[in-house]
């Protein structure tokens, strides 16, 4: 049974949205439909024959961008992601939570969420560790959810408004 807004739990998941691939396959359906109208006006079967390596490219983007995933487990906060080391940041080590958004070259390098709340745990310079929380792909209420587990753990941290 899943508790009540506003409680925590010791362990959850932050559940995805789809939204952010929707636009991938409603511009895709347009490029198909498209490409199969001119191809029969126009009886060049070229563009139309390249669709089926469009979605399969889209299906790949897709299937790895379902692979981030985070979740709450006993004062922790997980982090798996695609072809990267899990994350792993206890409540106790975390030294800020802040809201950003990405600036031109970062949103360019497409690794981290355009916006997103940034969890960084201190360690010796340059070695911290941090995990995002894509405002994108994840529910507000989960969200929400993870910000107060937070909250409840390290009264002392000040974290993003409207997100506790």
């Amino acid at each position: 049974m899943e508790p009540e807004f506003g409680q925590i739990d010791d362990q959850f998941a932050l559940k995805r949205i789809a939204d952010p691939y929707l636009g991938y396959f409603v511009i895709l359906l347009g490029v198909t439909a498209f490409s199969a109208f001119g191809s029969i006006k126009t009886h060049e079967w070229g563009l139309l024959e390249a669709t089926p390596v469009m979605w399969v490219l889209i299906a790949v983007l897709v299937f790895i961008g379902t692979r981030y995933r985070l979740s709450w487990q006993d004062g922790e906060i997980v982090q798996k992601a695609s072809g990267g080391a899990d994350v792993v940041i206890a409540a106790t080590e975390i030294d800020r939570v802040s809201l950003e958004t990405s600036d031109p070259k970062t949103a360019l390098q497409m690794r981290r969420p355009f916006r997103r709340i940034a969890i960084y745990s201190a360690h010796k310079p340059g070695a911290g560790k941090f995990i995002d929380v894509s405002l994108k792909h994840f529910r507000a209420k989960d969200i929400k959810k993870l910000m107060q587990a937070i909250q409840r753990c390290r009264p002392d941290l000040t974290l993003p408004k409207h997100w506790t």
